[in-house]
């Protein structure tokens, strides 16, 4: 009877621990990748390759071509998010946006005039991501409602085509 006792004490604590690791995997994966220090490193729309970043934002590139801005996310507590846009090391603009985590998997955003909606959230790597959406809703030059993909990383920026297949 010991034995049966101890082997069923056993099952039941692994049980328990399996349940409590699961039921957390949300809560690690809103605090560890959400929350932090991210850089925006492309913007596509409509399923394109085409990086928007240098045609919607100023000074985005330099006269040779060269990537010298830099779209810093904040995900704060509370629902709270910060864009912050750089050029050349200067702070450009700022903007407050909201966000949320519908499901662990899954990101609603609202910041800018480039961002509104909810995106399926693809862990690329450590340190990257992609976020895509069937329905953006783009406030700048009446785009409205597209899909968009954003490549993202945390820590520092990235080249976006590490991200792509």
């Amino acid at each position: 009877m010991n034995l049966f006792h101890f082997l069923t004490t056993k099952v039941l604590l692994l049980c328990c621990g399996l349940t409590l690791l699961f039921s957390s995997c949300y809560k690690i994966t809103h605090n560890t990748i959400l929350k932090g220090q991210f850089h925006l490193n492309a913007f596509e729309i409509n399923g394109g390759s085409t990086n928007f970043m240098g045609g919607v934002l100023p000074d985005y590139v330099d006269e040779n071509g060269n990537v010298i801005g830099d779209y810093v996310i904040y995900m704060l507590d509370n629902g709270l998010m910060r864009g912050e846009y750089y050029s050349n090391g200067n702070l450009v603009y700022y903007r407050t946006g909201e966000w949320d985590m519908p499901t662990k998997d899954s990101i609603y955003m609202k910041i800018d005039v480039f961002v509104d909606g909810t995106f399926y959230i693809e862990q690329v790597s450590s340190s990257e991501m992609l976020m895509s959406t069937d329905k953006n809703q783009i406030g700048f030059f009446n785009i409205g409602e597209v899909a968009s993909t954003l490549r993202i990383s945390n820590g520092e920026q990235k080249d976006p085509n590490n991200t792509k297949p």
